[in-house]
């Protein structure tokens, strides 16, 4: 997508008549909007983005930088690049209590289209974002998706991204969490990072930081994006009690992640993240919260990874979808997996109960094509699921639960054990890579699904991505094809 700077006199005439609805969050609304709704001067250096598609809806967000303690920024979409076609346009609050942070829910929209939007303030205007809404209900379109998960800054350079935000037509872009690490890198790491994580300032902070990789802003700036957060947007391994954060940290890393990311809060239920975004006939995707719920860590309650409220509902989803497929955003490893000799407690391996609920109820009502995509590990990583991995090796055939795909990490750190030894132990593993990092990318359709993993080097900026994997998944089978791409693994 060719860049497209409007100055303000330009966007200020292609203001017309506009059919959609833009609703802000009601809080801002009501304390942050000068009483006589000025549009303030103010810079948006954290560029754009967008998020939370629906048929008819997409959240719009940014970040201006002003000297007012309570300002307004003008959001304007259209149907065109040159912003010609306005559909929406909408005074926005922000001020210092939200960071800056703009935000605004377009309805009205129409499905499967594509708009272009821009932020305008009284001296500047914003890069011009694009985005675009999901299909109806029914509709038989070809998706394609982006995964991703642990992007640590200081480690290496987001190449990945440069490649995912070149794809022009991607309905989707998952951050599985890990999104920021909450700790100062190492001294001697290749990019500087000395911001240690643990209020509200130095939350927003972080996220400040990483959002000035280049290659992130934009792909925040071209596709819509749902996110879930895992342990390092708040502390290492966190969970109920097993460390226990102090309740102000946890809702100060909460709270900027609401900040800083394109997403709307459920109005009596601030902090909840679970949800369900449907894209036609062809895909259901149900975001879980694998941190804020856990239970049991320390303390003689039963291990719950997703808590009752939660669980009930991603049950009673999966049952009610008629999408051909339900992709469930899965942070950590759902997978019965022996690291050699090791397992991980954090992930479902700890949490064996509510996994061998949640997989026999996916058995026991018969549901087709789950697929759980997940991050966290540090691997690309393919497996085949059951809600007891036992039956994989007693001689009988059956159709597994499901297929999980873990996207290797964006440029955290693996331990890179020979898949050898892993499928030794684990015979339900299809592939296991803790060498490269990069991305996953999901083409869907009505008879399979494609999983290209991407990967990149990460020591030099710029470096080009190349597709080292491919499954390839037949409707109804619950089965995977593996097709390496060995040549390319000296990206």
């Amino acid at each position: 997508m060719t860049k497209v700077r409007l100055t303000r006199r330009e966007l200020v005439a292609s203001l017309g008549a506009a059919g959609a609805v833009a609703a802000v969050p009601p809080a801002w609304a009501k304390q942050l909007l000068p009483p006589k709704r000025r549009i303030v001067p103010g810079a948006f250096n954290d560029g754009v983005a967008s998020g939370e598609p629906a048929q008819n809806a997409i959240t719009f967000w940014s970040r201006l930088e002003t000297s007012r303690p309570r300002s307004g920024a003008r959001l304007v979409v259209a149907t065109d690049p040159g912003l010609r076609k306005v559909v929406a346009h909408a005074t926005v609050p922000t001020g210092r209590g939200v960071n800056g942070a703009l935000k605004a829910r377009v309805g009205g929209l129409k499905p499967h289209t594509e708009y272009y939007y821009v932020w305008e303030s009284g001296t500047n205007v914003s890069p011009i974002g694009r985005t675009r809404t999901a299909p109806p209900p029914g509709a038989a379109q070809p998706l394609t998706f982006g995964v991703s998960s642990c992007q640590s800054y200081g480690i290496g350079y987001f190449n990945v991204h440069a490649d995912a935000a070149a794809i022009p037509d991607m309905d989707l872009y998952l951050f599985l969490g890990d999104y920021i690490y909450e700790r100062a890198a190492r001294k001697d790491a290749l990019r500087g990072d000395d911001i240690d994580a643990v209020d509200l300032a130095t939350y927003r902070a972080k996220y400040a930081l990483y959002r000035s990789d280049p290659n992130l802003r934009e792909l925040h700036r071209v596709h819509p994006i749902a996110h879930i957060w895992d342990d390092h947007e708040v502390e290492n391994n966190y969970s109920d009690n097993n460390p226990a954060p102090a309740l102000a940290q946890r809702y100060a890393g909460y709270r900027a992640a609401f900040e800083w990311l394109p997403r709307m809060s459920f109005p009596r239920d601030r902090h909840r993240i679970y949800r369900q975004l449907s894209f036609g006939a062809f895909a259901d995707v149900f975001l879980a919260d694998e941190r804020q719920y856990r239970t049991g860590s320390n303390d003689d309650q039963p291990r719950r990874m997703l808590g009752d409220a939660q669980m009930n509902w991603l049950i009673a989803s999966l049952k009610a979808s008629r999408a051909t497929w339900k992709f469930v955003a899965n942070e950590v490893v759902i997978a019965s997996i022996d690291y050699d000799g090791s397992r991980n407690g954090d992930a479902w391996d700890g949490y064996p109960d509510d996994r061998a609920r949640l997989l026999g109820e996916i058995e026991r009502s018969g549901i087709d094509n789950v697929v759980f995509l997940t991050g966290d590990a540090h691997v690309f990583m393919c497996s085949l699921l059951a809600s007891d991995f036992s039956t994989f090796g007693d001689g009988t055939t059956r159709k597994p639960a499901g297929v999980e795909y873990v996207t290797g990490s964006v440029t955290s750190l693996g331990k890179d054990t020979p898949e050898a030894t892993i499928q030794a132990k684990s015979p339900w593993n299809r592939e296991y890579n803790a060498r490269d990092h990069g991305y996953g990318r999901v083409a869907v359709g009505p008879d399979q699904l494609v999983m290209d993993y991407i990967a990149s080097d990460t020591q030099t900026p710029g470096a080009a991505s190349a597709m080292i994997e491919r499954f390839t998944q037949p409707a109804g089978a619950n089965s995977v094809a593996r097709e390496s791409h060995v040549a390319a693994r000296n990206v």
